[in-house]
């Protein structure tokens, strides 16, 4: 098999390992037995031999549902199946997903040469500094720092609109700004390791210019340490989701699977837990995830030449 069909089919095998252990997970018994113990709660959590037949008689039963009666199992919402709500949920945030991959690797690409370009002048400080220092602050930090300026301080925006161009382009952008900066960083690295390489001082000999010899030749070569990125760009894009859809109160996939967790302080899961919707939507990303993954390895055949 050549060895992009081996890379493939191990991303595919690895994604259908982690989503088995996703599914395990989300399926293992959650049943507290309370009791009053003079005066205190005791709380007896199901283990051991018991907790093993549940969860093989949960999975028995959601692959059931799924296969014989179509089914992911209930929503907490009348009127709609779990089903329904991934598809929903997913379907307002593919949009926002997508022009987030793009823009957070064209814009990347495009601030990762504006910090080679400015490292060798007196304006690095406009280059590889602001990389730096917005890649020093904790991604979420920044989301909610962001977001809460624009909202106090930036007033013309709609900033909670679902519709019209703040529905779509704000949280696009809101999502992309820190898959920018990664980007950018990897880049300008990229480019930095090739300074000094043999058939640079070639093409300088042969006449060519500073601006030709970085898109022709330097570039090119980056494009393979670049693109392998796409996948770990997706996942900040998805954590970052959770974010913008948690703040804006989006009705989005990252907010309906927080939402379908039902994490209680007191006790953990709480009685509103719907493992459907949570297998569906992470079905979903990881389906996309490995979607991401192959484009990244077919395109990096293309671009590296050691894998060609």
């Amino acid at each position: 098999m050549p060895r992009l069909g081996i890379q493939m089919l191990r991303s595919l095998l690895i994604n259908l390992a982690a989503f088995s252990l996703i599914i395990g997970a989300v399926l293992y018994p959650r049943h507290l037995m309370l009791s009053i113990e003079g005066y205190k709660v005791a709380v007896d959590y199901t283990v051991g031999t018991s907790a093993i037949e549940a969860l093989a008689a949960n999975v028995k039963q959601f692959f059931t549902d799924l296969f014989v009666n179509k089914s992911l199992g209930f929503s907490r919402f009348n009127g709609e199946t779990a089903g329904e709500a991934v598809i929903r949920a997913v379907g307002n945030s593919l949009a926002v997903i997508c022009g987030a991959l793009v823009i957070g690797f064209v814009f990347g690409v495009l601030k990762g040469i504006l910090d080679y370009r400015l490292s060798k002048t007196r304006l690095n400080i406009l280059g590889n500094w602001t990389t730096w220092m917005f890649q020093s602050v904790p991604d979420f930090f920044f989301l909610l720092l962001v977001q809460w300026f624009i909202v106090k301080h930036v007033t013309a925006i709609r900033f909670f609109a679902d519709e019209g161009w703040q529905g779509f382009i704000l949280p696009t952008l809101l999502v992309s700004l820190y898959p920018i900066v990664y980007i950018a960083s990897i880049t300008s690295a990229s480019l930095a390791d090739q300074e000094g390489k043999l058939y640079l001082l070639f093409a300088k000999a042969k006449g060519l210019s500073n601006r030709m010899i970085l898109i022709k030749h330097m570039l090119r070569r980056s494009m393979g340490t670049v693109i392998i990125q796409l996948p770990t760009l997706l996942v900040y894009i998805l954590a970052n989701l959770l974010m913008v859809e948690i703040y804006r109160g989006f009705p989005g996939a990252a907010w309906r699977l927080y939402l379908a967790l039902d994490y209680n302080t007191y006790f953990g899961t709480g009685y509103e837990y719907e493992p459907g919707i949570i297998i569906g939507i992470s079905f979903c990303f990881m389906l996309l995830i490995l979607l991401v993954q192959w484009i990244s390895q077919i395109a990096r055949k293309y671009y590296d030449p050691m894998m060609r």
